[in-house]
């Protein structure tokens, strides 16, 4: 069994926890890109101002 004393309370080691963070942001910029394109595609189409 090994020690457990260098997980945080989410269970994760730090290197852990910096990879899922690391995936996370890619995401994040990935759907923020999408969403940006979405909406100027849009206000090009039919300007909501």
């Amino acid at each position: 069994m090994s020690d457990n004393s260098d997980l945080s309370f989410t269970g994760l080691t730090d290197e852990q926890a910096q990879e899922l963070h690391a995936v996370y942001m890619s995401g994040l910029t990935l759907f923020s890109a999408v969403a940006i394109v979405a909406h100027l595609a849009t206000f090009i189409w039919r300007p909501w101002f």
